[in-house]
């Protein structure tokens, strides 16, 4: 049993239920993770994406509309709403993208309407990604959203940027493109196509 006194803030608590659940996580419950969190917001979509040169990678999505779609169009960098968040380095909040004037001439401005994000570290502290929601329609910002996303990160970071045996799969198909667990004995079970 973990002495109270050596976990003294939520960031700790939630970082050591963390690190005690990522082990044993399936693709499965990664997408139950997606889906709970979509479930406590009115955004049809809640993903993680990955940073790669150039390009915003779909690692994982939920979709409210269509439950068995597993993985997201990449985007390009200077196209998304993940490059800003991971510019800001910490957060990042859309009600509205056709009204808000950060986004003038933004290519998604017109189509994704709603986002709320928050960033994903690496080891070292540099963004890796984004855990995020978004949405075809504005949505008014409910801190709740982010403080939830802000609660689930240390668990997707461990999932996907922190725990040595997992490794991002960037060359594997859309279906399969995420971390996969490589210790004796752990399952991971590959999306339903």
């Amino acid at each position: 049993m973990i002495e109270r006194s050596l976990v003294s803030q939520p960031s700790d608590q939630l970082s050591l239920v963390a690190r005690a659940f990522a082990p044993v996580m399936d693709d499965d419950g990664l997408y139950d993770v997606l889906a709970y969190l979509n479930r406590l917001t009115t955004y049809r979509f809640t993903g993680v994406y990955r940073f790669e040169p150039g390009w915003v990678v779909s690692v994982a999505l939920f979709d409210r509309t269509n439950p068995h779609l597993r993985i997201g169009a990449d985007v390009k960098m200077k196209e998304s709403y993940c490059w800003l968040t991971g510019l800001g380095g910490d957060s990042y909040v859309i009600e509205d993208a056709t009204r808000d004037g950060r986004l003038a001439g933004h290519a998604a401005c017109e189509s994704v309407r709603a986002y709320v994000a928050v960033v994903l570290r690496d080891r070292r502290g540099a963004p890796w990604g984004t855990l995020c929601h978004f949405d075809f329609e504005p949505r008014t910002a409910d801190p709740e959203a982010r403080e939830w996303l802000e609660a689930a990160r240390p668990l997707i970071e461990e999932l996907f940027v922190r725990d040595e045996h997992a490794r991002w799969d960037p060359e594997a198909s859309s279906e399969r493109r995420c971390a996969r667990a490589e210790r004796p004995g752990v399952r991971t079970v590959p999306p339903s196509a």
